[in-house]
């Protein structure tokens, strides 16, 4: 069973990076009236190869964020001015605090960083000049762009014309040259290449496009757990 958690987490990865990658950090400038707080999620600290790697709700003033966070990502928040609590919670079990006495106009950084040998993290905020270089190496999460190397960004006919000199010719030549091509080249017809239909999807697939649901907290983990027994079951 843990064999086949590691190779399914493998593929989820992989599939993801094929996609593309997350939108990579800007400095912005908070909005009039407001302060802008972020919350950013540093590579994580230990072994990541005897425990998995754990993403991160977000609550503010104890209501949560719909976005989960996770290791190499950021949220950006404009906020009013006034006293407020932001809050991270590990696994729905672990939670740590933050107290805030926002001012308009200002820039807040907060931190998380998982420790996987022991399972504790910290949430902390951080000076603005050490968090800057932090946060520019991570992606806004719940964001993807696709990566150039998997666009198409042109279709080639195989039976391209070979290509033809253009030599300047006199204005009173040019009518009868149009004239006597026009009725020496017979007419081409373009057909529309028959659409293939896409594969089924594999059990790998769904069990994959579920577990990209839990991800994103779409579903609970124990109603991924079901999906998955079902999906095994066809």
């Amino acid at each position: 069973m843990k064999i086949f958690k590691i190779v399914l987490l493998s593929l989820v990865f992989m599939l993801f990076s094929a996609c593309g990658n997350k939108v990579a950090f800007k400095p912005k400038e908070p909005l009039s009236n407001a302060a802008l707080v972020y919350v950013y999620a540093v590579e994580n600290m230990g072994n990541d190869e005897n425990t998995e790697e754990s993403d991160f709700s977000i609550r503010i003033n104890n209501k949560p964020v719909m976005q989960r966070i996770k290791a190499g990502e950021f949220l950006a928040f404009n906020l009013k001015p006034t006293s407020l609590t932001i809050s991270a919670t590990k696994q729905e079990v672990d939670e740590k605090t933050i107290r805030l006495n926002l001012e308009v106009g200002q820039i807040y950084y907060l931190r998380i960083t998982d420790n996987l040998d022991d399972g504790r993290f910290s949430f902390e905020v951080v000076p603005n000049s050490i968090a800057f270089n932090e946060i520019k190496k991570t992606g806004e999460a719940g964001t993807n762009v696709e990566s150039p190397d998997n666009i198409i960004t042109a279709f080639v006919n195989p039976k391209e014309k070979e290509s033809v000199e253009v030599k300047a010719t006199p204005k009173s030549q040019e009518v009868q040259q149009v004239t006597q091509t026009s009725a020496s080249v017979p007419t081409q017809t373009y057909q529309a290449p028959v659409p293939i239909a896409k594969p089924a999807l594999s059990k790998t697939d769904e069990i994959m496009k579920a577990y990209s649901l839990k991800e994103k907290g779409i579903i609970s983990d124990d109603e991924f757990k079901a999906l998955k027994s079902d999906i095994l079951k066809k």
